[in-house]
């Protein structure tokens, strides 16, 4: 929508069109509006008012309904008093059916073991059934007449009155299945002790018909609801007593209806507006008055509307009409002046926006706009040609930029390890000679007194710092032999027995603490053809990296083979391990993982080269958490 606003916004023609609708729509609405303002709260006073008139008409004639029923009562309660006998009882309750059409039904009902002789239970019920009436005795052990509502509340409140819509429960009366609303009145004796109840029914569907048998509109409807806000009448009779006026609201009216709800139970009148079935409706509602009860009337704005809904459509169809041919009119009149100037303005935005591709062509008018149209594709040629030759020239200088730039950083970064690996060197080369010179110092100086024990430790520690030296010399060589220049020496010797005699020539620096381990899955007399020499060089490498970060526990070598082809040894440890970090750089030429252990950062990347080149590879298992374990994998048999 934005969009769309924008581009009319950029149209001097459509601009001008709209200026203008605009200008001749906004005196006609207001205009029309207040008058139509006017005449819609005109319908909406006669409506409350024709509502309100049928509301109080209805529930008068509800309240004189229910006076009747209440003067029948007691009436009747009356005459009782003073001819307490079972046959009279009976006779009672058909007379007041047969006195008053508008009665469902009546009832009373006395206290258990009253009248002994008819049992512990007497409860005389007259029923309207279509034209006749039907009377019986009720009560039994499933059916105790006297702990229902109807009986227990006036004999609690020692008066008369009114009980909530309720479906029979009496097992004995298979015809009864309508909804009932009950007047009942307590019994006294001439003592004044209570002894029975006369209860006198309405039937709610007569009272249903009663409500809606009048309607201010076609859709209207009209519902009333009891105490507790249960629905006595309503369209739907499936919500009659099993919901309220608070279950199942419209969400958009949810606020309002529970409002409309409490006004109601508190006995209040008035008017509301709110949302039913999803449309909007004017709600008037009054206190019945008998009864806690409340009735309501609906009327559907739709309804109480609609002549003026049809001339509002009516007008506003004429007015849009009306403004659309004016500005159709406006838009084709200015359109028709100032189109080449159209062209001319995208052009501009191309070239604004870096798009130099399209051209106007020349045109032959030998007007102002021809002269501009003309002198604008001149110099949108020139201006074109210049941008590519300036983007040729920023497209070389970036890529100059990027090779000096990275050229740069590798310079820095080998700069770098350069210094950090001659440092590392020194030092590693260095302790080893001070050790060995110190040691050669005590030897000079003392060797014809010193025990021959000591002076062995002495020569064999020289021998070990020795070892030290040399190994970080063929690791220099390795690492200054170019990548394929020393041949691979093939040679046929047992994998187990090469693992064995290195473990058991190499030396713990903690004996007592790590344990040395050897497993294989291949027998002794398996045989492998490969370099004899690299593959040693490789596991003295893993051994020693095990024994130099394994304080505590084993380090086991375990020969094993994935494959016919592939023969796969394993030296793992339960040392310090590697971090998820360090474990891409520990393969990369003068990486440490700790920069105070011995080494230079070269054995595992030259032992993964030295692997390599005989056609295996050197990996860490990324499973193993217990420390680190690494995975030499060689072939069989290596080829020529």
């Amino acid at each position: 929508m934005r969009k769309v606003w924008n581009h009319i916004m950029q149209r001097l023609s459509i601009r001008l069109g709209l200026s203008i609708t605009m200008m001749v729509a906004v005196i006609f609405i207001v205009s029309v509006g207040f008058l139509f303002a006017l005449y819609k709260d005109y319908l909406r006073q006669s409506a409350e008012t024709r509502a309100r008139q049928i509301l109080d008409n209805t529930a008068l004639r509800i309240s004189d309904i229910m006076g009747e029923v209440e003067t029948a009562a007691d009436n009747m309660a009356w005459y009782v008093d003073g001819c307490m006998d079972p046959d009279s009882l009976i006779r009672d309750t058909r007379e007041i059916l047969l006195n008053n059409p508008h009665f469902h039904s009546c009832s009373i009902s006395m206290e258990p073991d009253y009248f002994k002789s008819y049992g512990r239970y007497f409860s005389i019920y007259s029923v309207r059934d279509a034209d006749s009436i039907s009377t019986a005795q009720y009560g039994s052990d499933d059916f105790q007449y006297f702990l229902l509502d109807w009986y227990m509340k006036p004999k609690g409140l020692h008066q008369g009155c009114w009980i909530d819509p309720y479906l029979n429960t009496n097992p004995q009366a298979t015809y009864q299945t309508d909804v009932i609303t009950t007047y009942s009145r307590p019994l006294f004796d001439r003592d004044g002790l209570f002894i029975g109840v006369i209860a006198i029914d309405l039937n709610l569907k007569w009272l249903s018909q009663e409500v809606t048998s009048v309607a201010p509109y076609p859709n209207s409807s009209s519902i009333i609801i009891g105490s507790k806000g249960q629905y006595l009448v309503h369209p739907d009779t499936l919500k009659l007593i099993k919901h309220s006026i608070f279950s199942d609201p419209d969400p958009r009216a949810e606020g309002t209806v529970d409002s409309l709800g409490k006004r109601m139970i508190a006995g209040e009148s008035g008017v509301q507006q709110l949302i039913v079935d999803g449309n909007d409706a004017l709600v008037l509602y009054r206190a019945v008055g008998k009864a806690d009860w409340s009735m309501a009337i609906v009327c559907p704005e739709d309804d109480v509307f609609s002549g003026y809904n049809r001339l509002l459509y009516i007008v506003w169809v004429t007015v849009f009409i009306g403004l659309l041919v004016i500005m159709l009119f406006c838009y084709q009149t200015i359109r028709s002046s100032i189109v080449p100037l159209h062209l001319l303005a995208y052009q501009a935005r191309d070239i604004a926006e870096g798009r130099y591709s399209n051209h106007l062509p020349k045109i032959s008018r030998g007007d102002t706009i021809g002269h501009l149209q003309n002198t604008f594709v001149d110099m949108q040629q020139s201006l074109s040609d210049y941008v590519s030759d300036i983007r040729l020239i920023n497209t070389q200088m970036e890529q100059r930029n990027r090779e000096l730039v990275e050229a740069n950083e590798k310079a820095q970064e080998a700069d770098r390890k350069k210094t950090v690996f001659l440092q590392d060197m020194m030092h590693q080369i260095r302790t080893p000679l001070n050790i060995i010179g110190g040691f050669a110092q005590v030897l000079n100086e003392n060797y014809h007194e010193m025990p021959a024990d000591e002076a062995r430790n002495i020569i064999l520690m020289m021998q070990e710092n020795v070892k030290k030296i040399m190994r970080i010399i063929k690791l220099l060589v390795g690492f200054a032999s170019p990548k394929g220049v020393i041949a691979v020496t093939k040679e046929t010797f047992s994998c187990n027995a090469i693992c064995r005699e290195m473990i058991a020539n190499f030396q713990l620096t903690s004996p007592y603490m790590v344990k040395l381990r050897f497993e294989t899955a291949v027998a002794d007399d398996f045989m492998v053809c490969t370099d004899k020499q690299r593959v040693q060089l490789i596991l003295e490498e893993l051994l020693d990296n095990a024994n130099k970060f394994t304080h505590q526990g084993t380090i086991t070598m375990a020969i094993s083979q994935p494959d016919a082809q592939t023969l796969a040894i394993t030296v793992s440890d339960t040392g310090i391990g590697i971090a998820e970090t360090d474990r891409q750089m520990i393969f990369s030429l003068f990486s440490k993982v700790d920069l105070f252990t011995d080494g230079v950062g070269l054995g595992l990347p030259l032992s993964k080269r030295a692997a390599q080149r005989i056609g295996g590879d050197l990996v860490l298992d990324p499973a193993y958490r217990k420390g680190a374990s690494f995975v030499l994998t060689i072939p069989i048999n290596v080829k020529s």
